[in-house]
């Protein structure tokens, strides 16, 4: 699995408890970019939700 630089800091504020909103204005993109993103890590990790996404982060030391 390879992460880019962009979606490695998507996954850090998502293990957060910030909105999806949240996380485009800390990371300077549109709401929209940020679904991109999520759609790519989800899909990269295996992953179906925000939950399974912050576990997986953990055990891989990812956060």
């Amino acid at each position: 699995m390879r992460l880019n630089e962009r979606e490695k800091e998507f996954i850090k504020w998502a293990c957060s408890d910030l909105t999806y909103a949240d996380i485009a204005e800390k990371m300077c993109v549109s709401p929209r970019t940020i679904d991109g993103y999520r759609e790519s890590v989800f899909q990269k990790m295996n992953v179906k939700s925000r939950q399974t996404l912050a576990m997986e982060a953990v055990r891989l030391k990812l956060n």
